[in-house]
C-alpha cells in the first residue's frame, strides 16, 4: 500500500464518523425538540386546569355568598312579619300603642342577648384550637 492510499483511507474514515456524529446531532436535537413540545403541552394544559379551577372556586363562593344573602333576607322578612303579629295581638289586647311597642323592644332585646349569648358558646366550639383541644381530650 502506497502513502496515497494510506491517505485516501484516511480521509474518507473521518467523513463516516462525521456522518454519523452528524446523524447522532440530529436525532439528539429532534427528540429535545419533542420533549420540549410536550412540555409546553403540558404546561399549558396545566394552566387550563388551574383556570377551570379557580372558575370553578369562584362561581362555588359567589353561589354560597348568594345563598347567605337570601337566607338572611328571608329571615329578617319573618322576624319582621312576627314582630308586626306580635305588636298587633298586644294592641288589640291592650289597646294601647305604647304597650305592644315597649314589650316589643324588651322582647327583641332580651332574643338578641340570647342569641349573642349562644352565638358566643358555640363560637368556642368552632375554629382550628378548638378541634384540636377536642382531639387532645380524646386521645
Amino acid at each position: 500500500m502506497d502513502i496515497s492510499e494510506q491517505k485516501d483511507s484516511f480521509e474518507k474514515q473521518p467523513d463516516n464518523d462525521l456522518e454519523e456524529q452528524s446523524a447522532s446531532f440530529q436525532n439528539t436535537y429532534d427528540s429535545l425538540e419533542t420533549l420540549l413540545g410536550s412540555k409546553v403541552v403540558k404546561l399549558i394544559a396545566a394552566k387550563n386546569l388551574v383556570a377551570a379551577e379557580a372558575k370553578l372556586s369562584l362561581s362555588a363562593i359567589l353561589l354560597s355568598f348568594a345563598i347567605s344573602i337570601a337566607l338572611i333576607v328571608i329571615t329578617v322578612m319573618v322576624w319582621a312579619l312576627l314582630n308586626v303579629g306580635i305588636g298587633f295581638i298586644i294592641y288589640y289586647l291592650s289597646l294601647s300603642l305604647s304597650m305592644p311597642i315597649i314589650l316589643l323592644l324588651v322582647i327583641n332585646i332580651g332574643l338578641g342577648f340570647w342569641l349573642f349569648k349562644q352565638l358566643k358558646s358555640i363560637w368556642q366550639l368552632v375554629g382550628f384550637n378548638a378541634t384540636l383541644a377536642q382531639l387532645a381530650l380524646k386521645s
